[in-house]
């Protein structure tokens, strides 16, 4: 089924381990356009780039 309405995008953190008490090792950028089947689009080191990159690819043209 094609997406419809704009993309929307959003940023967490990636931890060592999936262990929420260790240190943020780098960001996710996630496609949450359609919530039943949300996709890793990128991956950052730092949360302002990956800031970025979420409003660049809610910005982008299919």
């Amino acid at each position: 089924m094609p997406k419809t309405g704009p993309k929307q995008a959003r940023v967490e953190p990636i931890h060592e381990a999936e262990d929420m008490n260790l240190p943020v090792i780098g960001w996710h950028v996630i496609d949450e356009t359609d919530p039943g089947n949300e996709i890793v689009v990128s991956e950052h080191d730092t949360e302002a780039e990956a800031i970025r990159a979420a409003e660049e690819y809610e910005q982008r043209e299919e």
